[in-house]
């Protein structure tokens, strides 16, 4: 509906048309550039093409990255180089490195190089190494060695114990040897047998003969007979008168009793001869055992209790030496795959080159086991076992004395890595802990090892949304991370940075082998750098997105047998890439061309303007026009968000709102009460909306829908702004541009079309060539603003008017019309009775008068009907 939009009296207001006149109207209403009273506003805003993007310098362009040294520093990141270096240079507890910075910065390369040229300068980190405890075998001893020499020592003790055997096997199998066994085996037996002899006599006075019975010694009674000496049968027995088998039986117990302890005796004798063998086996390992130690311990000298451990080495050896040669107990048997007993090795659990510099360990999986170490388990006889040899060792180890680089997002991933992380370098040692035994899953046999010492610098790498998520939930980050390293995602546009720029270029053409890149190429590599910015004066840091656009670029050269990549090339990639990535923005775009979307780039229309939005989905991201709608009615004020009624508008969005309010108030309410209420929504839009960015937009589109001027559907327009009315910049620039361009030219250029932006978002203009040739050749426009109200003359194609004196907007403006809608509703609410002027005839003079007002409001695009009312 158009609306009349002369003063009114305090009698008098207008009604509106009806909605044939205003389809009408709509259907020829002119566009902004027939308009003269507006022709500055046109010419004060409009953008020449050589000002949406950034025109390289090719005089300051090397022909080629033949010509260009390669970069050997970090380009843009001297800040978080020098969060860095403090890191390393600060000695303290809990002066270990966050690093932040979006993904596809190069964190890790960047740190890892500085890591690893401070690390060249740095001593070599102690070896360690894990020998069992004789003395408590579930408490392993952890030794510390001299760079390169833990895996010395194990390759010594090994060697040792081999020797040691096969020493002992042949000292033990010597003809010596067995003869002084064989000696003490007959000393041994003499003297039982002059034992057994006397005490076999001494039966035979008592008429008692000493016989082996069942593998026992008993005594009989005997009798001679013919000068023979018989045992007495049980006839015989039984033939003798009482007191005499009473005094054999009393023999008898006699005799037992000096055989139990002759028994004794012939026991100690055995025992002795045991003790002799013994003791000359002992003397015979400690002839072969103690000189090899000695050999040992005179190599590694002032070794932190190695030599206590050789005592107990050497002691168990020369103790268990018979067991050894036997083969004999479990304990000894052989470790997995080596056959010294496990007791004997040495479990070699950190090792570093001699001279190798300190450690640079990058872990992208740190479970609890792969960070902190474990300890293995066999199963052996269906009984799960361990020992010192089955420890194994963690990341932290690896890394102690140097630099340990992780993912904080997969650390955070992984059950009891942050904490297990956490405490170790709280603590300042690695103490190894069984994970099963900490969440009581297991009850098998564990051990638990020495813990080591642990010097090390940590660097998490992160995100700021992971960052600041973990400082929210870890009140201890502070103290354990003191350092922040921020990695910023733009490095300032200048000629020395242009040129550090293309040596980075050229580090990856000279890394990968590429095809040289001639000037046309680094032109285009610097253009769409920015365009990554998204900012004319910046260029962006993101190093994979720079690798992977030159691999690629190079890739299609390449296939076309060039000997230079050419800017050719990279548009090239480019366009494959936007095809690969082009699935999401088809679909919408389907949905555009068949009409599904309902969007008009023609055409002008009531409270309805396209608004752009931005889809961003993993990592694509395009412009969309949107169609935003106002709807106006008599109310008590209020503007209803359907977006945030029905929980699909943000809170961002919901201030816009607000603040729209806030400036009609300001404006249009400071001598009324607003009474009309309005709805406004995105029209087709299900998902979420976000931020202020149509706040502008929605304020056109409500005060057309009051005023009743229709909006020119040949623009589109994007801005916050503020309660003063004063547009503010907004994000994702190029590709709301982009997307209304693509919009005007699926259903025709007219000639007529554009888009309006903030001023502010003029620095980050860097819009596809296609766009800056049709705004070259007049086929499409960019507006950049600074005001709503240059916003509303381009769209309603008129001025927003001036106050006069009295405080009325001049006749045939925005505000205006806005304010005669808002006085007609204010006589409505004040019971004003509105009735129509009777028709009269009227004399020449008031029908050329009226004649020329039909003709004025039809230039401006309007109706009048005229209604005269009386107070009540």
């Amino acid at each position: 509906m158009t609306q009349r939009h002369d003063q009114l009296s305090s009698t008098t207001v207008s009604t509106p048309a009806t909605p044939t006149t205003l389809q009408q109207i709509e259907n020829t209403l002119p566009s902004a550039f027939d308009q003269t009273d507006i022709k500055n506003t046109l010419t004060q805003t409009a953008l020449k093409p050589e000002q949406l993007t950034h025109i390289p310098n090719y005089a300051t362009i090397p022909s080629s990255t033949k010509r260009i040294k390669p970069l050997n520093n970090f380009l843009g990141q001297d800040r978080a180089k020098a969060s860095v270096e403090a890191g390393i240079a600060l000695p303290y507890s809990g002066y270990n490195i966050f690093a932040v910075g979006t993904a596809g910065l190069g964190k890790k390369t960047m740190i890892k190089r500085l890591l690893q040229q401070h690390a060249k300068t740095m001593s070599t980190p102690d070896d360690w190494v894990y020998v069992n405890n004789f003395k408590h075998a579930r408490q392993p001893i952890a030794l510390r060695f001299p760079a390169s020499q833990g895996a010395k020592f194990q390759a010594l003790l090994h060697q040792t114990w081999k020797t040691i055997v096969k020493q002992l096997e042949r000292r033990f199998s010597a003809e010596t040897y067995h003869n002084r066994i064989e000696n003490i085996r007959q000393i041994t037996g003499n003297e039982q047998q002059l034992a057994l002899g006397e005490l076999t006599k001494e039966g035979e006075k008592l008429d008692l003969k000493l016989i082996n019975h069942n593998d026992e010694h008993i005594f009989v009674p005997i009798h001679v007979v013919d000068n023979q000496v018989l045992e007495l049968s049980q006839d015989d027995l039984n033939a003798l008168d009482s007191k005499q088998r009473a005094e054999i039986s009393a023999n008898i117990r006699y005799m037992d009793k000096k055989l139990d302890r002759l028994g004794l005796q012939l026991g100690d004798l055995e025992d002795d001869a045991r003790d002799q063998v013994s003791e000359l086996n002992r003397d015979i390992a400690k002839q072969v055992v103690i000189p090899r130690i000695e050999l040992i311990r005179n190599k590694f000298e002032a070794i932190e209790g190695l030599e206590q451990y050789l005592k107990l080495y050497a002691a168990d050896i020369i103790d268990n030496v018979e067991t050894i040669l036997d083969q004999e107990g479990d304990e000894f048997s052989p470790a997995l795959f080596n056959h010294v007993p496990s007791r004997y090795q040495a479990n070699v659990v950190v090792s570093h080159k001699l001279n190798s510099g300190a450690p640079v360990i990058f872990d992208d999986f740190p479970t609890h086991y792969n960070l902190l170490g474990h300890v293995e388990q066999l199963t052996q006889n269906g009984t799960i076992t361990t020992d010192f040899t089955l420890i194994r060792p963690g990341a932290l180890h690896q890394a102690n004395g140097g630099f340990l680089i992780l993912e904080a997002e997969h650390l955070l991933e992984q059950p009891y890595a942050w904490q297990g992380l956490k405490r170790a370098l709280k603590s300042g040692q690695l103490k190894l802990s069984s994970l099963e035994h900490m969440l009581t899953l297991t009850g098998s046999i564990s051990i638990e090892p020495a813990p080591i010492p642990l010097d090390i610098k940590v660097v998490l790498l992160a995100e700021p949304e992971v960052y600041y998520e973990i400082l929210e939930l870890e009140p201890e980050l502070g103290s354990v991370f003191k350092i922040r390293a921020d990695f910023t995602d733009t490095l300032q546009r200048n000629d020395d940075n242009e040129q550090a720029y293309m040596q980075l270029i050229a580090d990856y053409v000279q890394q990968d082998k590429l095809l040289p890149f001639d000037r046309s190429a680094l032109a285009a590599l610097l253009t769409d750098s920015s365009r990554q910015a998204e900012d004319q004066s910046s260029l962006s840091l993101h190093a994979l997105t720079l690798g992977d656009l030159i691999r690629e670029s190079h890739h299609h050269a390449a296939q076309m047998e060039q000997k230079l990549v050419t800017s050719h090339h990279i548009n090239t990639a480019l366009k494959h890439r936007q095809y690969r990535l082009g699935y999401l923005r088809e679909l919408y775009w389907q949905d555009l061309s068949r009409g599904t979307q309902l969007i008009e780039t023609k055409g002008h229309r009531l409270g309805q303007i396209n608004a752009l939005s931005v889809i961003q989905y993993a990592d694509v991201e395009f412009g969309l026009p949107s169609r935003l709608t106002a709807s106006v009615y008599q109310g008590g004020g209020d503007i209803l968000d359907i977006e945030r009624s029905v929980e699909l508008g943000g809170s961002l969005h919901a201030k816009g709102v607000l603040l729209m309010s806030s400036f009609l108030k300001a404006h249009f309410g400071r001598e009324q009460i607003l009474h009309f209420s309005a709805a406004l929504a995105f029209e087709q839009s299900y998902g979420q909306v976000d931020g202020d960015s149509a706040t502008v937009a929605e304020l056109s589109a409500l005060i057309s829908a009051i005023s009743q001027i229709p909006i020119d559907q040949s623009w589109a327009i994007t801005g916050s702004m503020n309660q003063l009315g004063q547009v503010q910049p907004i994000g994702g620039v190029n590709a709301k541009i982009e997307g209304f361009f693509d919009a005007c030219k699926l259903q025709g250029f007219t000639g007529k079309q554009g888009v309006i932006i903030p001023r502010q978002n003029m620095q980050h203009l860097m819009l596809r060539q296609d766009v800056i040739e049709s705004v070259e050749t007049g086929q499409f426009h960019i507006h950049a603003i600074d005001t709503i109200d240059q916003a509303l003359e381009i769209l309603m194609a008129r001025p927003v008017g001036t106050l006069d004196k009295k405080g009325r907007y001049s006749k045939n403006s925005i505000y205006a019309a806005v304010m005669a809608q808002l006085e007609y509703w204010q006589a409505l609410e004040d019971g004003i009775e509105i009735e129509e002027k009777p028709k009269k005839k009227k004399k020449k003079k008031a029908k050329d008068a009226k004649k020329k007002a039909v003709k004025d409001e039809v230039d401006s695009n309007e109706t009048d009907t005229a209604l005269t009312h009386k107070n009540t």
